[in-house]
């Protein structure tokens, strides 16, 4: 499978889960609103995604893929679900004490991450009490990443990207049971609680199915410490850090958004959840589909098709990158007030989520690159460099917080994560290997500057539009939708004219970007 028909079919279930998981945060607003409940629930949930992205997701998929994908390849069949049935009993051995420790531990962690929120307040407790039924999760979600990277290892991708959705499925079905019931905002987020642990719970079983149907087994060995489960959790380490420190950041935003009004970490959360409808529908998509490619051709020393495998698959990346993030910085209220003004969010709020959400959108083309070259790194087996990077990029954003925040409240606090993405992002670039750095070359650049001029022209145009065309009491009216698709499709057309116009002045040979052969450089 090719590196752009695997993006297209990751890309294509993950912004089905942005979708999914977009419903879930309009349908918790409208039954829940920004307050109390909404914050503890979200502070709860994010204290088990954060761990999940840090031993499920980009640290033991970088460690574990290449090293699996060896010995299934050289050893056959047989070794392989050796090693699958040694690092699966190590896995579940480890993160059940670390889920554990930190459960028994868990209002200590939380006095050091929310600092703003008072120890005998309803908030902080609320906080524990859904925490401690959440962070189960990671294990089973852990599980889950394991089977994901083994079938991603045989080109099945999928499945595990479907799966994506099952979270906000669940907590989607949480609410309704709720609003349908006409329970109480403290035993709805209780229910939502039980729920997430039943989607991770849900998520493995079907995962585990599904690489058993693959011909791969499990069979449980006492001598499960092997040499290769030593090598693969060994390597896991650097990226653990290194996802680790990518995480703290956005653990040191919660902290900071702890001694803000109450609703804050529910309107950060709403911003960054439109923020992840480009990232992790390309970002994401594009780094999980390049890794195994990027190591085949590595492997092979074929760099030179790796660096044209690079290249095609950033400017297509960033054709809807800068699109998005245009068409954010543009048009952010009105794109919050669509989105989730309606039952208990107000005008206040949107106002509030509508500043984070230009912040998130500044740094949005260097989510995206960060997380394509960090799969370069991967590939060369170099898990040192990007957490090192990452390190200083945590660094870097506790200065801009410091600096920024009192000053920019909201906008700040969003605006800090996106300049230490890019400075991650020009780290990542600057010290990538020679041998795969972009050739820069003529195609790829004139792609590139005619997109930013794509760019300027549709925020020009969105501008004067919503000057013209949008006012504040929209924001409750049914004409929003009208109205915004209007906005959407004008913006559309004069990014995708001028992006076209200016290729065909450059004297592009696919300046036709309405056919597939125009993506190939």
């Amino acid at each position: 499978m090719s590196v752009m028909r695997a993006a297209v079919t990751v890309g294509s279930f993950t912004l089905l889960s942005r979708i999914v998981g977009f419903l879930r945060e309009c349908l918790m607003v409208f039954c829940l609103g920004a307050g109390i409940y909404t914050d503890a629930l979200l502070v709860a949930l994010r204290l088990a995604n954060t761990f999940r992205r840090i031993f499920a997701e980009g640290a033991f998929n970088s460690s574990f893929l290449p090293r699996f994908s060896r010995v299934l390849n050289k050893e056959g069949q047989e070794n392989a679900n050796i090693v699958l049935s040694d690092v699966f009993l190590a896995l579940i051995i480890i993160i059940s004490i670390f889920c554990a420790i930190v459960l028994f531990f868990f209002p200590s962690v939380l006095r050091i991450i929310l600092s703003g929120f008072d120890e005998l307040s309803e908030k902080f407790q609320l906080t524990v009490v859904l925490g401690r039924i959440c962070f189960p999760y990671l294990l089973f979600i852990s599980v889950a990443s394991l089977f994901a990277g083994v079938l991603n290892t045989i080109n099945k991708f999928a499945l595990p990207a479907a799966l994506h959705s099952l979270l906000s499925l669940f907590t989607m079905s949480a609410l309704i049971i709720g609003y349908c019931l006409d329970l109480s905002h403290f035993t709805t987020v209780h229910v939502i609680s039980v729920f997430v642990l039943l989607s991770g719970i849900t998520q493995s079983i079907i995962l585990f199915n599904s690489v058993k149907n693959n011909g791969f087994n499990i069979k449980l060995r006492l001598n499960f410490w092997s040499d290769k489960v030593k090598d693969i959790l060994k390597n896991m380490i650097p990226g653990i850090i290194g996802a680790g420190v990518w995480q703290l950041n956005l653990l040191v935003d919660t902290t900071i958004s702890s001694f803000l009004p109450v609703g804050t970490i529910t309107c950060i959360n709403l911003a960054d959840r439109l923020n992840q409808f480009p990232l992790g529908t390309l970002g994401i998509a594009l780094s999980t589909a390049l890794l195994p490619v990027l190591s085949k051709n590595i492997a092979s020393k074929d760099y030179a098709t790796a660096s044209k495998e690079l290249e095609r698959g950033l400017v297509f990346a960033f054709f809807l990158t800068f699109f998005a993030t245009t068409l954010f910085m543009a048009l952010s209220e009105p794109t919050v007030a669509v989105a989730f003004q309606r039952g208990l969010f107000g005008a206040e709020q949107v106002k509030m989520t509508a500043d984070a959400v230009v912040g998130f959108a500044v740094g949005l083309p260097a989510y995206v690159l960060t997380k394509v070259f960090s799969s370069v790194y991967f590939a060369f087996g170099d898990t040192k460099t990007p957490v090192i990077f990452g390190a200083i990029s945590v660094v870097l954003n506790a200065i801009f917080l410091i600096m920024i925040v009192p000053f920019l409240k909201y906008f700040g606090l969003a605006l800090c994560t996106s300049l230490s993405a890019i400075s991650n992002a020009l780290m990542l670039i600057y010290f990538c290997d020679e041998r795969i750095k972009l050739s820069l070359n003529k195609d790829f650049l004139c792609n590139i500057v005619s997109q930013i001029c794509g760019s300027i022209i549709m925020y020009v145009v969105l501008i004067e539009l919503k000057k013209l065309y949008w006012l504040n009491e929209i924001g409750v009216s049914t004409t929003k939708w009208i109205i915004y698709i209007t906005f959407l499709c004008a913006g559309f057309c004069a990014f995708f004219i001028t992006t076209v116009v200016c290729l065909r002045l450059s004297e592009q040979r696919n300046w036709r970007l309405w056919y597939k052969k125009s993506w190939q450089l």
